[in-house]
């Protein structure tokens, strides 16, 4: 499930390759059937999405998010079995809250819905206890003598920082930075995390800024904050109010708030680009083409790309679009 701005999709982003690893190309499919998956979704074709999700599965096992949206398909399908089948199997592979979720609502007078509600809150109470230090990647070859650059990666609703550096490390580390993922604030299971409000996920990511900076040799000139979905959300909102902290804004499916018009008269913002990947039929396209219009009009450096075909998802081909990304936010076109 991923929250944007109240609107709620059970969308969330799965046994044979767990063992051997996964080559690129295994994890450019995966994420390009997840793509379709959740683009699928979007259009309500949930029987499309269910075959997409399921051969992402086949590719990243170990994703709970995957196993969550076929549940979630399932259950909009009317299909209650099979909703329970895997929404057993997301909670095994830790994904314990789902109670809030309307488009699991047909499960709900179930009592197997009950029990695995029960099963997820008891397992919820042993997690907030726990330290949530942020999953950090480098690049080949770092060996501390020279400063690197770093993206803060912020994933979706009901992901984890785990699977989403897994996403963004091939176009991240190959293009030298140090990428660091932390955790949302809101505990949905040991792999499904929220971000909350922005001031909450703000001292989270901030907290993560320190972190990295105090372990890694970190040119503190170009840290790039990269979300996607809610997290995109959360690095407009965060890059806007930390112009001094940030040298550069990429969110891919989030959600441009007007909120954040207040933010776009900082003289130091201007000197922040921000790059939005979005696609044609994801509900929040509308606003991030507000966003580029005003951006642009306050003369900050901005560019919207918008994928054709393509619903609340990474684009297909994800690493390129990623490159190209970064490459122009430093001014390499």
């Amino acid at each position: 499930m991923l929250i944007i701005k109240g609107f709620t999709l059970c969308v969330v982003v799965v046994m044979l390759l767990c063992l051997l690893g996964y080559s690129a190309e295994d994890k450019s499919e995966g994420s390009n059937y997840t793509s379709q998956g959740m683009t699928a979704y979007s259009t309500g074709e949930y029987q499309l999405a269910i075959e997409s999700f399921k051969k992402a599965f086949m590719l990243r096992p170990e994703n709970s998010a995957i196993v969550y949206n076929i549940s979630c398909c399932y259950a909009l399908l009317g299909e209650k079995d099979s909703a329970f089948v895997w929404l057993q199997k997301a909670i095994e592979l830790g994904t314990y809250v789902f109670s809030d979720d309307e488009d699991l609502a047909s499960l709900r007078t179930d009592a197997r819905y009950q029990e695995l509600e029960a099963m997820g809150e008891q397992k919820i109470a042993e997690l907030k206890t726990r330290e949530w230090k942020p999953v950090i990647k480098l690049p080949a070859g770092q060996t501390g003598d020279k400063p690197y650059p770093v993206v803060i990666g912020l994933h979706g609703f009901g992901t984890n920082p785990i699977d989403y550096a897994k996403s963004l490390e091939s176009a991240v580390i190959d293009g030298g930075y140090i990428l660091c993922c932390p955790y949302g604030t809101f505990i949905r299971g040991t792999t499904a995390f929220g971000w909350g409000e922005c001031v909450d996920a703000e001292q989270r990511i901030l907290e993560a800024v320190q972190y990295v900076t105090e372990n890694y040799k970190v040119d503190h000139s170009r840290i790039v904050i990269l979300g996607f979905s809610q997290g995109g959300e959360i690095a407009f909102c965060t890059g806007f109010k930390n112009p001094g902290v940030f040298s550069a804004i990429i969110s891919v499916a989030g959600y441009y708030s007007e909120d954040l018009n207040e933010y776009l008269e900082q003289t130091e913002l201007k000197n922040i680009p921000v790059y939005m990947m979005i696609g044609e039929n994801d509900h929040s396209v509308e606003s991030n083409k507000v966003g580029e219009r005003l951006m642009k009009q306050k003369g900050i450096r901005a560019k919207l790309v918008i994928y054709p075909g393509v619903g609340h998802a990474f684009p297909p081909g994800a690493n390129e679009e990623l490159t190209k990304a970064l490459h122009w936010i430093e001014g390499i076109d």
